[in-house]
């Protein structure tokens, strides 16, 4: 049985393929990590901190228990990100370049490429903005030059597209491998310009394996609510910055999360029935604090029609 496309899971392949290879990666030999094995998978970025705030970096399968709606599950691939063996990693920095954003765009620029210094070698990214369209810098890519320079060439004017932004890097993380992870800054409300609806993106959130980081920079109208929401669902953060001068600070937060949580993996005992699934990660030891998304939608695979 093939992976629903809204239950996005990985597996093992046996051997490294050219097909596998990531752009701009030596190859490796180890196997790649694929979406689609044959059986349904569910992945899930979780992350460990003692008391102080530290990351725990050596939790071995056995200290880990996952429940799905309160059912102990079989945790089949534990995987840290760091090490030679960390998973790669896909970003979508969505960032807000419509007309209220002519203040800040010197800090949004900045704090923008102080990230993409930030990624690791086997990671890519790819840049969207948004006004009232969106637009993208085309492919996921390692090469920080070329996303610097579609992030110095950001305009401001215009409206906001805010869902339809969201929806777009959704959509192109979809079939991404590996760790997944949407970044969202914006300082306002959608304007009307989206052709998408809050629920419709709420939904495909909940559905995705990718962790939404937002960033609200203080307007008049930022939705506070709504990017909140789209954060706690996925298993982000959020942050709500004072200044836009403290945008760096928050980048910097977030590219330490990124670097530093396990990808589990388990075989749903329970077949795919378009309902919410309840997850909730335990770790046997003592006085952390761990972080995970509540749950995902367990979608049915659409029957293909006979041509």
């Amino acid at each position: 049985m093939s992976l629903s496309p809204l239950v996005l899971g990985f597996a093992l392949a046996s051997a490294v393929t050219a097909s596998s290879l990531v752009p701009g990666q030596d190859p490796q030999p180890r196997p790649p990590i694929i979406i689609g094995a044959g059986v349904e998978i569910v992945s899930v970025p979780v992350l460990v901190y003692d008391k102080a705030g530290r990351f725990i970096p050596d939790l071995k399968k056995g200290e880990i228990q996952i429940l799905e709606d309160g059912v102990p599950q079989e945790i089949t691939y534990l995987a840290s990100s760091l090490g030679e063996d960390r998973i790669p990693l896909s970003i979508a920095l969505t960032l807000d370049t419509s007309g209220s954003m002519q203040p800040s765009v010197k800090f949004l620029k900045e704090a923008a490429m102080y990230f993409t210094g930030k990624l690791e070698a086997s990671d890519q990214a790819l840049v969207v903005q948004f006004n009232e369209s969106v637009k993208s810098s085309s492919e996921f890519t390692d090469d920080t030059d070329r996303m610097d320079a579609f992030i110095n060439g950001l305009q401001v004017w215009g409206g906001t597209a805010l869902y339809d932004a969201v929806m777009y890097g959704l959509d192109r993380l979809r079939d991404r491998p590996g760790r997944k992870a949407l970044i969202l800054l914006s300082d306002g409300d959608d304007s009307g310009a989206s052709s998408a609806t809050k629920a419709q993106v709420t939904a495909l959130a909940k559905s995705l394996e990718v962790s939404i980081y937002s960033v609200g920079i203080q307007g008049f109208d930022t939705p506070r609510g709504f990017l909140k929401n789209l954060a706690e669902d996925t298993g982000g953060a959020y942050y709500f910055p004072n200044k836009v001068g403290e945008l760096i600070k928050v980048f910097e937060a977030i590219s330490k999360d990124l670097k530093n949580n396990y990808l589990v993996a388990y075989s749903p005992k329970r077949g795919a029935d378009n309902t919410y699934r309840k997850i909730e990660v335990r770790v046997n030891r003592p006085e952390v604090t761990v972080r995970v998304r509540p749950g995902y939608m367990a979608a049915k695979k659409r029957r293909e029609r006979a041509p």
